[in-house]
């Protein structure tokens, strides 16, 4: 089977195993698929990432901590094979060096949207957190529109976040 007939199966498939509907307003599916972005969003659980790129219209390049995207052999596993579907790609960015999230600013000149979470870490109580300045730095750089993205409900897994208190709970993915 092709990766092009693949990637609808598999987004279905996962989307609906890991009970995670997603709620679109137009006017963001139809900015998102005109010109690049930068989307951001919260970070509650280790899942986030997979559920943002299966339920995006676009395939989005991720801004992903260097120890969890390189030297994390399933997590580096799950995104490769997240990749080659075509779901998107996965840019390393470290606090310690410029180099990752100036990747990100190339993707952007390129026209391809990018995904980071700019807490910058998954939060121990679901509530939102301090925002890096990576985020801002992006925006100014590249002039691209910000689109604020919110899952509910991953941070109530008590197997992928912090603080969770249910098995397998209910995700709603809000661009």
């Amino acid at each position: 089977m092709s990766r092009r007939l693949l990637k609808p199966v598999v987004r279905a498939i996962a989307l609906r195993v890991l009970r995670v509907r997603s709620y679109f307003s137009p006017s963001s599916v139809e900015s998102l698929t005109s010109e690049p972005a930068i989307v951001c969003c919260n970070h509650v659980s280790l899942l986030d990432g997979v559920i943002v790129a299966l339920a995006s219209p676009v395939p989005l390049t991720f801004g992903v901590d260097t120890e969890f995207s390189r030297r994390n052999p399933i997590s580096r596993f799950g995104m490769a094979g997240l990749a080659w579907m075509g779901f998107g790609e996965v840019v390393p960015v470290d606090g310690s060096s410029p180099f990752g999230i100036r990747g990100l600013a190339k993707a952007l000149e390129r026209g391809v949207s990018v995904m980071i979470f700019p807490e910058g870490r998954i939060s121990d109580s679901g509530l939102p957190q301090h925002e890096q300045p990576g985020l801002q730095w992006l925006a100014r750089r590249s002039g691209v529109r910000v689109h604020r993205i919110r899952i509910v409900g991953a941070e109530q897994s008590r197997l992928f976040a912090k603080a969770g208190r249910h098995l397998w709970p209910s995700i709603r993915v809000i661009f």
